[in-house]
């Protein structure tokens, strides 16, 4: 904050953090075009820039992914720019990158302090969506459900299921540290919910593996403990599921459809695994990509999978570019929790991780909580969290509630 005066650059930071917060807070609105929350981000990019009094490496190779990234998206659809639909997806595309690059600067000037409200906020948004798919589902609001699943205001189940994932693991955080327990015990039913209500295979199997690995990671020091918690939580996710069943009309053959590995609309000829298959001598004789919107002209249906897709519809460059932001978003994350020993760095990778398998059954590049969380991961400094001594980060959770944050 050294460009401006220390009391302009204080106020300045507060505001942008306001900004900041109201976007995420809206951000499960995504039906309007643009989206509230793309406003709002944009918005807050500018003070960003103000405020900032360095960048770190991470933050500037994240940026440079992110540019090469678009630059691939807009030269792959040079040829067909003219079609209106296909320049408000570029437009819709910039927007997301862009809200990438806002979280990246953003949270270079946050400390532990300011992630954690971020957590809580972040949680925040996750009540108010779970709500709406659930009052969706029970009340088969239309406008809330795709296919008689829960949806809420987004665009489909499987990006609400995983924008939910980090209110899951949120909620973990604040009953593990002792951060409240009314507020997290009503979130966490409200997310877990949410997610099996969304019936998304991706998201049931993120919520089902990396839940449970991020509960034992946070306590991997009693690991009897976590196994314990785990298995009273799995009797509870059975039970609930089990009132669903006798409750509402339709849930178990809803459940039993979605609990295979191909729906009808995987197999067969110009099913999802078919298109798969045959995308990759299509990727070989289109370096450059076929551009926004071109594959309808030889696939009933999207990709479905972000690698594919990154190759195909944007070209190589692009494809790599996305590998890159993959692979090197773990080695960063694993860095972060080195350097800070810090629990809210943990809720933040795992956070991320979690959208992996969604990426492996859907287009998320269009995916505004991806990129948000992909910013704030990337844009951690380090330097802004006081390392706490070896002693209290080993004690138990009732001493050691969250290094750097108030009891």
């Amino acid at each position: 904050m050294q460009s401006v005066a220390p009391g302009i650059a204080a106020g300045i930071f507060k505001a942008r953090n306001f900004l900041f917060f109201v976007a995420v807070l809206v951000m499960h609105w995504t039906l309007p075009r643009p989206a509230p929350s793309d406003v709002v981000f944009v918005i807050a990019l500018l003070p960003s820039l103000l405020i900032n009094p360095s960048v770190t490496r991470q933050s500037l190779v994240f940026v440079a992914l992110i540019l090469v990234w678009t630059f691939s998206v807009f030269i792959s659809s040079i040829d067909v720019l003219n079609d209106p639909a296909v320049q408000f997806q570029l437009l819709a595309h910039t927007f997301v990158a862009t809200l990438g690059v806002t979280a990246c600067l953003v949270s270079l000037s946050w400390n532990e302090r300011n992630f954690y409200t971020f957590m809580k906020v972040y949680l925040g948004a996750c009540c108010i969506a779970a709500t709406l798919g659930l009052v969706g589902f029970m009340g088969q609001v239309d406008l809330l459900l795709y296919d008689d699943r829960a949806k809420g205001l987004f665009d489909e189940p499987i990006a609400f299921g995983a924008f939910l994932l980090p209110g899951v693991f949120a909620s973990l955080y604040m009953l593990n540290y002792r951060r409240g327990l009314i507020f997290p015990l009503i979130a966490l039913v409200l997310c877990i919910a949410g997610v099996l209500l969304s019936f998304s295979r991706a998201d049931i199997v993120g919520l089902a593996i990396v839940g449970p690995l991020y509960y034992v990671v946070l306590n991997r020091d009693r690991p009897k403990r976590a196994i314990a918690i785990l298995v009273i939580g799995a009797f509870a996710v059975v039970v609930l599921s089990g009132i669903a069943v006798l409750s509402f009309p339709g849930f178990e053959q809803k459940l039993l459809s979605r609990a295979t590995l191909a729906e009808p609309y995987d197999v067969g000829r110009g099913g999802r695994y078919d298109r798969y298959l045959r995308s990759f001598p299509m990727i070989l004789d289109n370096p450059l990509g076929l551009g926004m919107l071109q594959i309808d002209k030889y696939f009933p249906e999207p990709i479905h999978n972000v690698f594919l897709s990154s190759f195909l519809n944007y070209g190589w460059v692009a494809g790599v570019v996305w590998i890159l932001l993959t692979v090197l978003s773990f080695k960063i994350a694993i860095a972060n929790e080195r350097a800070t020993k810090s629990p809210v760095t943990v809720w933040l990778s795992f956070s991320v991780f979690a959208q992996l398998p969604c990426g492996l059954l859907q287009q998320v590049e269009h995916w505004r909580h991806l990129w948000l969380l992909l910013g704030l991961l990337w844009g951690l400094n380090v330097k802004n969290f006081a390392t706490a001594p070896r002693r209290i980060l080993e004690a138990p959770a009732r001493m050691w509630p969250a290094p750097g944050l108030p009891r």
